[in-house]
């Protein structure tokens, strides 16, 4: 695989950063976009469980699965447990940013922990099981390990 998970990893990095630790959140407001596409969702009977809380737990979650899932790749198959970790000590970080630096207009919260948390182990988890499925091509096959 080379280079390109360390790449993409912290390029991935910065735009959690930038998500996480700017002062402004994105447009939340009922007349922004998302909070139309939420008010969508509550007017129709099928889809009027997708609440704001739920989407943001959801969002929560997935924008740490990349996170897992490149670090676990650029740590390999002994260490890819690193993924989940990195991304659990990460999430301590933004999390402590939001409460003490940018107050004011980020909210720092357990459930954000745990969810970004989440995330990042499902990316190392899914990351473990490609290089279990799809071994790499720098690693010896079995039949290359016999001695003849």
């Amino acid at each position: 695989m080379g280079d390109m998970p360390l790449v993409l990893l912290i390029f991935y990095t910065v735009f959690i950063g930038f998500m996480t630790l700017t002062p402004y959140q994105l447009d939340v407001s009922p007349a922004g976009p998302i909070g139309r596409l939420l008010q969508f969702f509550a007017d129709h009977q099928v889809t009027s469980w997708l609440t704001y809380t739920l989407v943001e737990k959801l969002a929560n979650v997935a924008m740490f699965v990349p996170f897992g899932f490149l670090l676990a790749l650029q740590m390999g198959r002994r260490r890819w447990w690193v993924g989940w970790v990195a991304g659990a000590a990460f999430t301590c970080l933004i999390e402590g940013a939001q409460v003490t630096l940018l107050s004011p207009t980020r909210y720092g919260t357990i459930s954000d922990l745990i969810t970004n948390t989440l995330g990042a182990v499902i990316g190392a988890v899914l990351a473990l099981v490609l290089m279990v499925l799809l071994p790499s091509r720098d690693e010896p096959d079995e039949v290359d390990r016999v001695v003849r």
